[in-house]
């Protein structure tokens, strides 16, 4: 057997005998059978040992996968938990600003209320001066006042025992409640100056005003009788019986009564209807006592009101 190699590297083959071709290519179908077997092979164990490899390499991605999972888990947890704590402290930062604001405010106001109490102290205080200024003063004037209220008393206690005896018992009553008030000391100054003033007025309405009163004359050796008064202002005093037949009139001069003629005894009960409102006002002839008795009541009125006005400016 001769082997030649061709220009086109094919393996050429002469002097073969038809048997010996047979068997070269038998052989030629086994060693290619046996290649491609041993090729199949190899291409198999590749493929089992790529296999395995890539099952290999995937679970451990997975494991890879997992941790970065698990960490990326974490880092968020981590993040929410940062995250809710920063929430706290802003929401604890916010409230502790808003007691900043009201205590801040509130101390304003205390402030502006301790300077309003101070004015108010200060204002207080100037009148707990005033007020002792004045109880000094008042202290003064109590021990100028109270000499000067007897001493109108005692005046007035004068005026009435010499005045005409018209409202005998009430008027003595007054005045003795009077002196008594005086000498009481839970009754203030000014209470008593009132009163004082309070019974000097009553007197001095009795000479603007005309009034009949039921009574019981007492005339010296003679038993009392029951009369009825008419009281002519301070001018003029009488009396007349019940019975319309005597009629008099008080003598401030000589201090007693005087039977007045019968012909005055109608003028008197017409007085004593007009001044009980039993008829119209008229003019009536009355006798009215002596000009000298008038003057003397006339000045004894002027020094009593004198009295009274100094009193007042006290």
């Amino acid at each position: 057997m001769v082997l030649f190699l061709g220009k086109d590297k094919r393996l050429m083959w002469a002097g073969l005998t038809a048997a010996s071709v047979a068997v070269s290519q038998r052989l030629m179908s086994e060693v290619r059978s046996a290649v491609r077997m041993a090729v199949a092979g190899f291409v198999l164990i590749n493929v089992t040992v790529l296999s395995n490899t890539v099952l290999s390499n995937t679970a451990m991605a997975d494991d890879v996968v997992t941790s970065a999972e698990k960490a990326l888990v974490t880092s968020y947890q981590h993040a929410s938990k940062v995250q809710q704590k920063i929430d706290r402290l802003d929401e604890q930062t916010r409230q502790d600003y808003y007691e900043y604001l009201y205590t801040t405010q509130r101390a304003k106001q205390l402030e502006d209320y301790n300077a309003q109490l101070q004015r108010l102290i200060d204002s207080q205080q100037q009148e707990i001066e005033d007020i002792k200024e004045q109880l000094s003063s008042l202290q003064e004037t109590e021990e100028a006042a109270l000499p000067l209220l007897q001493t109108m008393l005692n005046t007035l206690i004068a005026f009435v025992e010499r005045d005409k005896p018209f409202l005998s018992a009430e008027r003595s009553e007054r005045l003795s409640r009077l002196n008594d008030v005086l000498a009481r000391a839970d009754v203030s100054v000014a209470e008593k100056y009132r009163q004082v003033l309070e019974a000097y007025q009553i007197e001095v309405e009795y000479g603007r005003t005309l009034e009949a009163y039921s009574g019981v004359l007492k005339v010296e050796g003679q038993p009392d009788r029951d009369v009825t008064f008419l009281r002519l202002g301070r001018v003029a005093l009488y009396y007349q019986t019940s019975d319309g037949q005597e009629s008099g009139q008080w003598q401030t001069q000589q201090q007693q009564w005087q039977r007045l003629d019968e012909r005055h005894d109608w003028v008197v009960q017409k007085g004593i209807q007009m001044a009980l409102q039993q008829t119209v006002p008229e003019l009536l002839e009355l006798p009215i006592g002596l000009i000298s008795e008038l003057s003397k009541l006339s000045e004894h009125s002027v020094a009593t009101s004198a009295m009274t006005e100094k009193g007042g400016a006290n």
